[in-house]
């Protein structure tokens, strides 16, 4: 297998294509497989695209850059292909190599990013079992089978093992000829940072990308793309002035690109903090309907995580309790966001529970961590009534930082003014200029009812009809009727069913021991 010789690729395949055998081009492009993916794969593509598909099938390898596949990624119909025992052994190990890789990349394009990870394992293990005299050069690909396999880790929500891999990538690029090599690596270290909260280690990497020479076109939009995500969450987390601008600059809601979990991240993230739920939800539907989103994957914790945060701010309970367990275990966001549902449901011993389960995991990221701080914070407002000193300061040292404006601006009024009342005047001033420019959210004041309207809402339980109630507690249906138009009022809803839901959620009904 060739592996460094651009031009003599280039002028082969053309001479290849100009024959017109298939069988010719195909093995001249498998020859020259590495060389003309990193600087001619235009070429490639327009060789590819003429193949039929009994030349395909020997060829495997060379499916993945066929015109279609990206378009077949996204349908019912995805390219997954398979290595025969048969076929292997007729297989030189560098081929064997690259179409390990081939179904890495195929089974992750398609959405299964659990086959994708079976299939990272093995080429990692066959890395380190099977020595392969030109995969371990200088100018080999071993940097990018590193960076392939810590991509796939990072679509799988794994960014603590994808940083080990891209590190790796990244030193292997520093040494190889191969241009752009740093540059994508380096892009991958900073947006595996960024979705991690590590906003000051994402922006050095960013920054060090950026400084490198611009990228050949072959890993133009490689290296673009995950630039600009990573650009995008920075601004995000820390309430940047150039927020839209970052957001503009990201791939399509239908890119088919690695990067559209995290861009929609930066998306739905940035419209939460202004508080346009409805919106939100309309990109996700948008990226849902572009990309398949399988179970488990970054694009499914993405998906649920931020649905149920939009939710939430529509006050859709009951909807965003069904999300809430059709995603359990997708990942850490989505449990973060089934945390503040617990909360918004005034349940913080549930959510304190969930939040020790989270911190016990030591491959959570810094960020999420925070968040955790502060969700802590809020239960234990919603559980005493009031806040002490402690989490006052906890509060405080988290919102005088810029890289957590974004979590400082989803904390509710009522738990962030109890903690500036608990600091001393001078903190207290440094608390309220931290503040600055932040709207909180709000989450609604229990509601408070008469004796007649707690009465009509436990009869409720078990009486089917007004008359019933009206019976039972010896009352007209007039007065039935009235006492439930303001309950109704009070729990902001206009059914019986919804009133029960409401009233389970705010622990308004009455408890077996009361």
């Amino acid at each position: 297998m060739n592996l460094n010789d651009a031009d003599r690729a280039k002028a082969e395949l053309a001479r290849a294509v100009e024959g017109g055998d298939q069988e010719d081009i195909a093995a001249t492009a498998m020859f020259h497989i590495w060389p003309l993916v990193m600087l001619h794969i235009d070429l490639l593509i327009g060789a590819v695209g003429v193949l039929q598909e009994p030349v395909l099938d020997r060829y495997p390898v060379l499916r993945l850059v066929h015109p279609f596949t990206a378009v077949l990624a996204r349908t019912t119909r995805p390219f997954t292909p398979r290595l025969y025992p048969e076929e292997a052994k007729t297989m030189s190990a560098e081929q064997v190599d690259m179409v390990l890789l081939t179904q890495l990349i195929a089974y992750r394009a398609s959405g299964d990013v659990e086959s994708a990870l079976v299939y990272a394992r093995r080429l990692h293990d066959r890395v380190q079992t099977v020595r392969v005299e030109s995969r371990d050069r200088v100018d080999g690909p071993r940097w990018y089978f590193d960076l392939q396999i810590g991509s796939t880790l990072l679509t799988a929500g794994d960014s603590a093992q994808a940083l080990r891999f891209f590190a790796m990538a990244r030193q292997l690029g520093i040494l190889t000829p191969q241009e752009d090599a740093e540059r994508v690596t380096l892009g991958r270290l900073a947006v595996a940072h960024a979705m991690r909260g590590s906003l000051h280690d994402a922006e050095r990497a960013l920054a060090g990308a950026m400084a490198l020479p611009p990228p050949l076109p072959t890993n133009r939009t490689l290296a673009t793309t995950t630039e600009a995500t990573t650009a995008a969450l920075i601004a995000v987390d820390r309430g940047a002035d150039d927020v839209d601008e970052c957001l503009a600059a990201l791939a399509p809601h239908d890119s088919t690109d690695l990067m559209w979990p995290l861009a929609l991240l930066a998306r739905t993230r940035a419209l939460l903090a202004r508080g346009l739920p409805d919106d939100a939800l309309e990109t996700i539907r948008l990226a849902r309907d572009s990309h398949p989103v399988r179970r488990p994957s970054l694009a499914f914790d993405v998906v649920g995580g931020a649905t149920i945060e939009a939710l939430l701010l529509t006050d859709e309970f009951d909807q965003a309790c069904r999300v809430a367990r059709e995603h359990e275990g997708a990942g850490v966001l989505t449990a973060l966001a089934t945390v503040r549902l617990l909360l918004r449901e005034r349940s913080p011993g549930a959510a304190s529970a969930e939040l020790l389960r989270l911190q016990r995991d030591p491959s959570l990221g810094p960020g999420a961590r925070v968040e955790c701080r502060m969700l802590a914070v809020w239960a234990e407002f919603l559980g005493e009534g009031d806040l002490d000193v402690t989490a006052a300061d906890e509060l405080f040292r988290v919102m005088r930082r810029r890289d957590h404006r974004r979590l400082a601006a989803g904390m509710p009024r009522q738990v962030v003014e109890c903690a500036q009342g608990r600091l001393d005047e001078k903190a207290a001033r440094e608390f309220a200029d931290a503040r600055g420019g932040l709207v909180h959210t709000e989450f609604g004041e229990r509601p408070v009812l008469t004796a007649g309207e707690r009465r009509v809402l436990e009869g409720l339980t078990v009486h089917a009809s007004t008359g019933a109630l009206a019976a039972a507690f010896q009352v007209s249906p007039n007065t039935i009727k009235s006492q439930l138009r303001t309950l109704y009022r009070k729990l902001g809803c206009s059914t019986r069913e919804e009133a029960l839901r409401a009233a389970e959620r705010l622990h308004l009904l009455a408890t077996d021991e009361e």
